[in-house]
């Protein structure tokens, strides 16, 4: 059987005429008969009673209809989401994140694309600084939310958001009731931070604003996780120069001061060039529609 010969059994059911289904069908009713014909055939059974004036459905063709009326429906539906699944408004997205955007980015850039296409499966994976360039180039992710990489490559970019450092302090320090510090006044404090290696543009403007100040931070306990490093200082065991967006933690025991000379680091979007999936296609269109 073929979908053609379906459609004009459908037809056919509808009107129950040979003569309106074949008008409808934009042919005569010679070919509809022996459409319909090698349909019964194919299924193996009468499907109408034909009368000298009139049609009627058999009881087996009763039961066709029905099923095949589901069956065009699904049929239908699956051509609609192959065409929305060619035009990105419906499959999965692939979207990985570091920390520091969960705290700024993520959530909002999340959200509204949500909004615009609720067709899209979203698989949102966090990663390290130092693995989300890999990770775009090797397909196992479609975009990426990040820090400017300190490398050459031939990744797409778009600036998304900037912040300034601020100083994250023991709730007990010396300098704790301070609305604003200078990166100085910390000189002769130990230093919690993150190797170069695990975010390099975040590690270069911590250091930068040191440096800036007229003296080389005591780094006494390096890891890798941002988290970590706010709740090492809560802990007292030193202090620290994070994004200003990680002060929404509100960690017990400590404290987020503005810096009077901050640093300013951005962030934003990566995207392989090469990448086929459309729904890639749909994210940048709308960040670069917000950002016009």
């Amino acid at each position: 059987m073929t979908l053609q010969q379906l459609r004009s059994f459908i037809t056919l059911t509808e009107t129950l005429n040979f003569s309106r289904a074949a008008e409808q069908l934009n042919m005569t009713q010679p070919p509809l008969s022996r459409q319909i014909s090698a349909l019964e055939d194919s299924v193996g059974t009468p499907l109408f009673w034909r009368h000298s004036r009139s049609v009627a459905l058999t009881p087996a063709g009763v039961q066709f209809q029905r099923d095949i009326s589901r069956l065009l429906t699904d049929l239908e539906r699956a051509g609609a989401s192959a065409r929305a699944a060619a035009q990105g408004e419906q499959g999965e997205l692939r979207i990985a994140f570091t920390m520091y955007a969960a705290w700024n980015l993520l959530p909002e850039l999340v959200s509204r694309f949500a909004e615009h296409y609720p067709d899209v499966r979203l698989r949102l994976e966090e990663t390290l600084p130092r693995d989300l360039q890999q990770a775009l180039l090797s397909g196992a992710v479609d975009a990426g939310l990040g820090f400017p990489l300190p490398v050459r490559h031939s990744l797409g970019y778009q600036s998304l958001y900037e912040d300034k450092l601020c100083a994250v302090l023991p709730a007990n320090h010396r300098l704790a009731g301070k609305r604003k510090v200078d990166v100085a006044e910390l000189a002769a404090d130990p230093f919690i931070c993150f190797p170069g290696s695990t975010a390099p543009a975040l590690h270069e403007a911590v250091m930068q604003c040191c440096h800036s100040a007229g003296f080389q931070p005591e780094i006494r306990v390096e890891t890798h996780l941002q988290q970590t490093i706010v709740n090492l200082v809560a802990s007292g065991l030193g202090v620290a120069l994070v994004p200003a967006s990680m002060a929404r933690m509100q960690l017990d025991g400590s404290v987020f001061i503005a810096l009077s000379q901050p640093s300013r680091i951005e962030q934003g979007l990566y995207w392989n060039p090469d990448n086929p999936n459309p729904c890639l296609q749909r994210l940048l269109d709308q960040i670069r529609v917000n950002a016009a």
